[in-house]
């Protein structure tokens, strides 16, 4: 397993915290965003040192898990009182993220005319398991808090939309990093 492919599974591996949304108080959720801050600047180059990139090395810890984990934290701030909406788009952040970058390297040969360090198979594979992966958590953490969504139609299409939106700007040539 190479660096990347350790770097990727870390990426993902904090969706499960997503499941406990609905039984967490705002500041039990806050907490945990604030652990995962924490382990991206001082756990992760510690107990992942395969998945650090050279750059990533020389600064002392990755800014894309700094990144990741700052938001989340926004998410659950900005989205505390719908947090089957922060969920969805954690799910987006974790799953489409990583499994662009894996499909991408595996698989991916034409290149995207906009980006070139990005293919059509990792946006392809980003919105194909972003989209069901932001339904399971819109729809488990809504039902979890008792929410009442518009039906699974809508659900469906939203997270549909959201996931295409993600998708399309996962693969544009940003100043800034895209999981801001």
């Amino acid at each position: 397993m190479t660096g990347e492919t350790r770097r990727q599974i870390e990426h993902i591996l904090p969706l499960a915290f997503a499941f406990l949304l609905p039984w967490l108080s705002l500041w039990q959720a806050v907490a945990l965003a604030l652990l995962a801050v924490a382990y991206g600047l001082w756990g992760s180059p510690r107990l992942n040192r395969s998945g650090v990139r050279p750059e990533e090395a020389a600064r002392g810890y990755s800014p894309g898990k700094l990144y990741y984990a700052l938001s989340v934290l926004a998410l659950i701030l900005l989205f505390h009182d719908r947090i089957h909406v922060a969920a969805g788009a954690w799910a987006a952040l974790a799953l489409g993220d990583s499994v662009s970058n894996l499909a991408g390297r595996a698989w991916g040969i034409r290149r995207l005319p906009w980006c070139d360090n990005k293919t059509w198979i990792g946006t392809a594979a980003f919105f194909l398991i972003a989209w069901p992966g932001m339904i399971v958590l819109v729809s488990w953490t809504a039902a979890g808090k008792s929410i009442l969504l518009p039906g699974p139609a809508y659900v469906a299409a939203a997270c549909g939309l959201a996931a295409l939106a993600a998708a399309v700007v996962e693969s544009l040539p940003l100043a800034v990093n895209d999981k801001i």
